[in-house]
């Protein structure tokens, strides 16, 4: 069975109590995302808070960073929490990446490979060995102001990449110690697709599946008012849904025309909430997400867990009020806890 673990967010001044009922509820992981907060900074909060959990950021964004400044944090973390921490890469997309962090974009999937070396390359350094990297894109040509490093026996930290194209599917399966899968996804997406691409690039770098873990994300939304929680995956369908790159998911239940008929709707109705919702069909939700009351949402893990190594649970966002995100996260707690 997988191992499972919870998204946090939120003000500072609640992150570490999350994070302590994560713990203490018997999950097995906590993650942080990167969207209106930085992720190192927050992951480093809920490793002060918590004893036993691996911790993990989902995702850092990768190409506004330096691969050296990135390793180092990583370094850092992990010393601070005994080994407990996972740096999770993404590339975001390209107008957000160059628009809003003012950096290069141009072949993600080469980029990120790189990035992942480049990081290697640090951590081998600060374990005092003679390691250099130069890439096409980054270079690591030498140690820090006090050279080499001494910790011979200290484990590297483990690095994970978001990936959905094939692309970028080979270069975690390639480079790193784990994929962390979109939450917009389906049973059949995964088996039919996903994970396909993961073992024929795992096969052609020489690398077993064992050492590798698949981290897939999903959508869930729980209310004791079912409709409640049925909306608000509605809403999460309707803004992932009207991206191309994400058709492929819709086009493993024959919903390709849904990302049609979605974007249409965006654009005529200028993004009007409630024409977004009607416009995905109860059977979607069933496919695409897991929603409903406690009692009806406990199973409904199963089909996608039976294939991973580790689960990501974690609620809609999109124009979903606070409180709303507050009580759906409580509900993950509760409803999923082992302990």
């Amino acid at each position: 069975m997988a191992t499972r673990g919870v998204t946090l967010g939120g003000p500072y001044a609640f992150l570490g109590a999350l994070a302590e009922q994560v713990e203490a509820k018997g999950f097995d992981a906590a993650w942080v995302a990167e969207t209106d907060r930085e992720s190192i900074v927050q992951a480093s909060v809920v490793l002060q808070a918590t004893e036993r959990i691996d911790v993990g950021t989902n995702i850092t964004l990768a190409f506004p960073r330096s691969p050296t400044i990135t390793a180092m944090q990583a370094w850092d973390l992990n010393e601070l929490s005994g080994d407990r921490f996972i740096v999770g890469l993404g590339s975001q997309v390209q107008r957000i990446i160059e628009e809003r962090f003012s950096a290069a974009f141009d072949r993600p999937a080469k980029r990120m490979a790189e990035y992942v070396e480049a990081m290697r390359t640090v951590w081998a350094i600060e374990r005092g060995e003679e390691a250099t990297f130069d890439g096409e894109i980054y270079r690591v040509l030498r140690p820090g102001v006090a050279g080499k490093g001494r910790a011979h026996d200290r484990k590297v930290p483990r690095v994970c990449v978001a990936a959905v194209g094939p692309l970028m599917v080979a270069a975690a399966a390639t480079h790193a110690d784990g994929i962390l899968g979109h939450p917009f996804t389906s049973d059949r997406y995964l088996t039919d697709t996903v994970l396909p691409r993961i073992d024929e690039a795992l096969v052609a770098a020489g690398r077993r599946r064992e050492d590798f873990t698949v981290n897939q994300g999903v959508i869930l939304c729980i209310a004791e008012d079912r409709e409640v929680a049925v909306r608000e995956a509605k809403q999460q369908i309707a803004f992932y849904g009207t991206t191309p790159n994400y058709r492929p998911v819709f086009d493993s239940y024959g919903d390709g025309e849904l990302t049609d008929r979605l974007r249409a709707v965006w654009k005529d109705t200028r993004q009007d909430l409630d024409a977004m919702v009607a416009a995905v069909p109860d059977e979607a939700v069933e496919r695409y997400a897991v929603a409903g009351t406690p009692d009806e949402v406990r199973d409904r893990l199963s089909a996608i867990e039976a294939h991973v190594d580790h689960l990501i649970l974690g609620g809609a966002w999109y124009r979903v009020p606070t409180q709303r995100m507050a009580e759906n996260l409580w509900a993950i707690l509760e409803t999923f806890a082992t302990s």
